[in-house]
C-alpha cells in the first residue's frame, strides 16, 4: 500500500512540476509576400514536357499574408503547437507564351489569371535538448495537412478567332511529415535571434518553411518579432510537377496566454 502511494505521489509531483513550468503562447504573423519562381507542369508526365512559370509568364505583385501558431510548452523543454497558415497567391497579366495546363490551351497576348493556393495546417512537437540561459536548440516532428490548388483562367485561340474563354484547375490534399527545429541565441535577457521552421526532402519532393529573425519582449507577456521567412518546395510525380519559392517580410506579435 505504501509503495502504491509513493508511486502515485511521484507521478503527481512530475505532473505538477510540468504544469508549474507550463506556458501558453499565441503567435500571429503578418507582412508582405513576394513570389520567386513558381514552375508548373500538369500533368507531371506530360510528353513532350511543357514547363511554364506562373511568375515569369504571367506575373504577380507583393501581397499581404497572415498565419497563426498556438503553442503549449511544459517542463521547460517540450512544446506542442498548432499552426494555421492559409496562403493564396494571385498572378495576373498577359501571357508571354502559349501554355498547356491540365489539358487546356492558354494563348499568349491575352490576359490570364492564375490562383495558387497552398494552405497548410500543422501539428508539431519539439524537444529542446539544449535550453541554457544563452542557447536553445530543439528538434521535433510535424504532421502537416496540405490543401493545394493551381487554377488558371484565360483564353484559347487555337480554334481561331474570337478566342474562347477557358479555365482549368488542379487540386491536391495530402499529408506530409516534416522535421521541426529551433535554434535561438538569447543575446540579452529579453531578446533573441532565432532560426526555426519545418523542412524535409524526399525523392517525391521537398518543403522548407524557415523563419530567421529577432524577437524581443515588450512586456512580461508580449513579444514582437521581425524577420524573413522562406517557403520553398514542390513535387515531381505523374500527376503534377510544381516547384515554387516565396519570400516573406515578417512582422509578428507573440502573446503569453
Amino acid at each position: 500500500m505504501i509503495k502504491k502511494c509513493s508511486i502515485i505521489v511521484t507521478l503527481l509531483v512530475i505532473f505538477l512540476s510540468g504544469y508549474l513550468y507550463a506556458e501558453f503562447w499565441a503567435d500571429f504573423e503578418s507582412g508582405l509576400n513576394f513570389s520567386g519562381h513558381n514552375n508548373v507542369r500538369v500533368p507531371g508526365n506530360l510528353n513532350p514536357p511543357a514547363i511554364f512559370s506562373l511568375q515569369k509568364d504571367i506575373g504577380s505583385k507583393a501581397s499581404p499574408f497572415f498565419r497563426a501558431r498556438f503553442s503549449y510548452t511544459f517542463s521547460k523543454r517540450h512544446t506542442i503547437s498548432i499552426l494555421l497558415a492559409p496562403f493564396t497567391k494571385t498572378y495576373k497579366g498577359d501571357l508571354k507564351q502559349n501554355i498547356l495546363f491540365n489539358g487546356k490551351n492558354f494563348s499568349a497576348t491575352y490576359e490570364t489569371e492564375a490562383r495558387y493556393r497552398f494552405n497548410s495546417w500543422r501539428l508539431s512537437y519539439r524537444w529542446d535538448f539544449v535550453n541554457s540561459k544563452k542557447i536553445t536548440i530543439g528538434i521535433g516532428l510535424t504532421a502537416k495537412i496540405r490543401d493545394a490548388e493551381i487554377y488558371i483562367k484565360g483564353k484559347d485561340a487555337s480554334g481561331g478567332l474570337p478566342a474562347d474563354e477557358v479555365e482549368s484547375s488542379k487540386k491536391n490534399v495530402g499529408f506530409v511529415p516534416l522535421i521541426n527545429f529551433l535554434l535561438a541565441w538569447k543575446f540579452t535577457q529579453c531578446m533573441d535571434l532565432r532560426i526555426e521552421g519545418d523542412a524535409l526532402a524526399a525523392p517525391q519532393g521537398r518543403v522548407e518553411d524557415i523563419f530567421a529573425g529577432w524577437t524581443g519582449f515588450i512586456t512580461d507577456k508580449l513579444k514582437i518579432k521581425l524577420g524573413y521567412r522562406l517557403l520553398e518546395g514542390g513535387a515531381d510525380n505523374d500527376e503534377v510537377y510544381n516547384f515554387a519559392l516565396f519570400h516573406y517580410i515578417v512582422l509578428g506579435l507573440m502573446f503569453q496566454i
